[in-house]
């Protein structure tokens, strides 16, 4: 089997089906890994033909996360799954385009320090609500039988204190990716059932206006797939407080600047919100991020060489 570099990957014979962005990430993460990770890849390779696909003993190795927090980046991975199928297993371990490696690249790290990871998400806030953030936990969610009783999860999610209080915020890592495509058992709780917890809190939490609330959901934009996901998210986290297990809940998005998608479909679902609806729903984009992450964490190195490593790595 031959092995590749990059040197050998043209993107505009490979990606012709791609997305003006999306060809650009792809071509972007390609150079990536064979400048920076300096390793091959596999042109017979179904996902490696495209360059962005790392080869099994250097998805095995871990290359597709961050060297300076890599193990303890590995250690929790194995935590959350212990047991991961081929098909997960290439999708964290090897796709270097999709999306379910960032948080692990960005918020594992950000553990290290937690009084700056407090300062980064004031900011983000817009107020100092946190007092201290007592735990980050990736790819979480509540039990989902007093939630939602689905399999919604948080790409991220941050405990925080606050005047003695517990607070959430909830983070929806996007890359690539654009709208959220039913699932046939969603279609069903979304579009035909009225008592479902999708439409409960939904109606109930206060987040949307009336013309939003009082409506069955199949008959609002909150269904169509550009805004499943962020309502979906949103609704989590304000179930947890309807459910006294949080006092106050945010949500946040995290997607780079280049991405169209959600340059336009985030403020259209704020238009959907009410003025709780809008103090409870964040969005910024990774270069934001990572430009507070330079601000608030320390100067030493272990910090300054992860922040490069994001800067060079995801942002357009």
């Amino acid at each position: 089997m031959e092995h590749l570099s990059a040197n050998h990957f043209h993107c505009e014979e490979t990606c012709k089906s791609d997305k003006p962005f999306k060809k650009a990430a792809r071509t972007k993460q390609s150079l990536f890994r064979e400048k920076y990770l300096k390793v091959g890849f596999d042109p017979s390779n179904r996902f490696g033909k495209y360059g962005a696909f790392l080869l099994p003993e250097d998805a095995d190795a871990g290359l597709n996360f961050y060297e300076g927090f890599r193990s303890d980046i590995l250690n929790q991975i194995r935590k959350r799954y212990p047991k991961l199928t081929t098909a997960q297993h290439a999708g964290l371990y090897a796709n270097m385009l999709r999306s379910e490696h960032i948080p692990w690249n960005v918020f594992v790290p950000m553990k290290a320090d937690l009084q700056a990871a407090a300062k980064v998400f004031n900011d983000i806030l817009g107020e100092p609500l946190i007092d201290v953030i007592t735990d980050i936990r990736i790819e979480w969610a509540p039990e989902k039988t007093t939630c939602l009783n689905d399999n919604t999860s948080f790409d991220a999610y941050i405990e925080f204190m606050h005047d003695g209080q517990i607070g959430g915020i909830g983070i929806e890592v996007k890359y690539t990716e654009e709208g959220y495509h039913f699932g046939e058992k969603e279609h069903d709780e979304v579009m035909k059932n009225e008592q479902s917890q999708y439409a409960k809190i939904t109606r109930n939490s206060g987040l949307y206006k009336e013309d939003i609330a009082n409506r069955p959901i199949r008959e609002t934009n909150l269904c169509l797939d550009e805004f499943r996901q962020i309502w979906r998210n949103h609704i989590l986290g304000e179930s947890m407080v309807m459910n006294n297990m949080l006092e106050r809940f945010y949500s946040i998005t995290l997607y780079p600047n280049g991405n169209p998608h959600f340059t336009k479909v985030l403020p259209k679902y704020r238009e959907f919100l009410t003025e709780y609806g809008v103090s409870t729903f964040k969005s910024i984009t990774f270069e934001s991020l990572f430009d507070l992450l330079k601000i608030y964490y320390p100067r030493e190195s272990k910090f300054q060489d992860w922040i490069k490593y994001l800067q060079a790595r995801y942002p357009f």
